[in-house]
């Protein structure tokens, strides 16, 4: 709303459908926000209600809407006759134990003019400790007619499984879980579509799209924001491999992809000796790859990033941008029974 140069709402065409979310506890601003958003394209618009961290929720914003149910319903009504797209909700089971009014919250979310809701199994004071309520969930959808979708703690596609069968929602919403793990959307829809569980990716598959993910992040928002953004990605593709904390130490000080390029290398040749380096070495320096972002693995000029500073100034998308390790256009952000 601020920051007019800022390209937090670029959209790409072949990743739809698109919706962006929105936080925030003034009507009026969240309607022009919500305006924002349609403009940029967005398939529907998402308002955050659920957020737990303390620095959204010490104002109105985030999970707060939920003790305040008729400021939520003003920002619903409001939102939802300024724009010509669906506006869905995104909320928790309530503030604590002892105010859980997520049905009576989705009943007046859904009577404001919510398409849809996504329920996540867990109250703000729990933030992300012990584990998500699915029983809880399938209150609030009996309660609704709108579509509603369940979240929190689908970490496996069997999990997913699980909570369509205990909450019998329309949906599964998955976040914490893609993170360093882009593969569990398409493998939890494989299994509900077919049954089949694919294999998860190796520890190598991993590290090589760690690598061209950053390298995606430092050509599209520059040298500076880009290697920033790309720390806590990295950190995230390399969890759950054993013996890889001093090398997320490295990851989190990591300034430019070729840095990347040389730890990523060494932990690939850890987990798989000469022959997983060999392997990272080149898919990551495939033909194909390489002729797309015009670089080498350990040829990465760190001059080409330096172009801008500023997030979102400098490559942006094209043609040639770095590919998702799915199928994004064959597949919808959300699994679907």
């Amino acid at each position: 709303m601020h920051r007019p140069e800022c390209r937090i709402m670029d959209l790409n065409e072949n990743e739809r459908p698109t919706g962006i979310q929105l936080f925030g506890h003034e009507p009026d601003v969240m309607v022009k926000a919500a305006q924002m958003a349609e403009a940029k394209g967005a398939d529907f618009v998402d308002i955050n209600m659920g957020c737990p961290v303390p620095k959204i929720t010490k104002g109105k914003d985030g999970c707060a809407l939920m003790r305040e149910p008729e400021l939520a319903e003003e920002i619903v009504k409001c939102v939802k006759a300024a724009i010509n797209i669906p506006l869905t909700v995104k909320f928790r089971l309530g503030w604590d134990d002892s105010t859980r009014n997520a049905v009576q919250f989705g009943l007046m979310l859904e009577a404001a003019g919510a398409s849809a809701v996504t329920v996540h199994g867990r109250t703000r004071q729990q933030l992300y400790s012990g584990k998500a309520d699915w029983s809880f969930i399938a209150q609030v959808k009996k309660a609704l007619s709108v579509p509603v979708f369940g979240n929190g703690d689908v970490f496996e596609p069997e999990d997913a499984i699980k909570l369509l069968e205990i909450a019998g929602v329309d949906g599964v919403a998955v976040a914490r879980g893609t993170l360093g793990n882009p593969w569990l959307i398409p493998r939890i829809t494989n299994y509900i579509e077919t049954g089949k569980l694919d294999d998860p990716p190796t520890d190598v598959e991993r590290l090589i799209c760690a690598y061209r993910h950053c390298v995606a992040l430092i050509r599209y928002k520059g040298l500076r924001v880009g290697a920033n953004e790309s720390r806590r990605h990295l950190t995230h593709y390399t969890k759950g491999i054993t013996g890889t904390a001093p090398f997320r130490a490295r990851l989190t000080q990591i300034n430019a992809a070729s840095e990347v390029a040389v730890i990523l290398a060494e932990l690939a040749e850890m987990v798989a000796g000469t022959e997983g380096k060999r392997d990272f070495l080149e898919a990551a320096e495939s033909s194909e790859y390489a002729a797309a972002n015009n670089l080498a693995l350990f040829a990465v000029e760190d001059t080409d990033f330096e172009k801008s500073e500023a997030p979102g100034e400098g490559y942006g998308y094209s043609e040639s941008r770095v590919h998702a390790p799915v199928n994004v256009v064959a597949l919808a952000p959300i699994a679907k029974p």
